[in-house]
């Protein structure tokens, strides 16, 4: 096995940082984080659009197998240099019951952890594309009655997009310090 590809939930702000975090580790198998509902995913695994649903993480090795929920997490702490070993004890019978409650225990509350970790859900990613978007899109404008969307601000450590009003980055936990200016 020399790849896997993880296919994640994009309107989740927990998943989402948590396939950003991955992209940034040191791994001993090549891993590429794939939004669930995105077209690389429906491309590329046809048959899972139909048996997995986002409410499950999946993970394909390159050789065709497919793991899901704790053992699609197992199997990305495997393919990761500083986790491998951590994996593998994991997966003893002893500890697998630990694995499967750990595992369940994130996954039931990642909407709730996305939301007191201030990470991106799904309105705020819609509200950063339409910020992205070509030009003519509808945008939110400041005082926009019919935008219920918090305003985006510039994180001053990182440069990443913000609600306005968080007192810290999720991205890099720096403190915010001061007004910032809209990005």
């Amino acid at each position: 096995m020399r790849a896997l590809s993880v296919l994640y939930d994009e309107t989740c702000g927990f998943c989402v940082s948590c396939a950003r975090w991955l992209g940034a580790q040191r791994t001993l198998v090549e891993l590429e984080c794939l939004p669930a509902g995105g077209e690389a995913a429906a491309r590329r695994f046809p048959e899972l659009r139909r048996s997995a649903s986002k409410e499950e993480l999946v993970v394909v090795d390159d050789e065709g197998g497919v793991y899901r929920d704790t053992h699609a997490w197992l199997m990305v702490l495997w393919a990761l240099e500083d986790y491998r070993d951590w994996a593998q004890r994991l997966s003893r019978p002893a500890l697998m019951p630990l694995a499967r409650n750990a595992f369940e225990l994130l996954s039931s509350n990642r909407r709730k952890l996305s939301g007191w970790l201030h990470l991106e859900d799904e309105a705020v990613r819609r509200h950063l594309e339409r910020e992205a978007g070509p030009p003519g899109a509808p945008k939110c404008a400041p005082g926009d009655a019919a935008c219920r969307l918090p305003r985006m601000v510039r994180c001053e450590g990182c440069g990443r997009p913000m609600a306005e009003g968080r007192t810290a980055c999720p991205h890099c936990l720096a403190d915010v310090v001061g007004a910032m200016e809209p990005g």
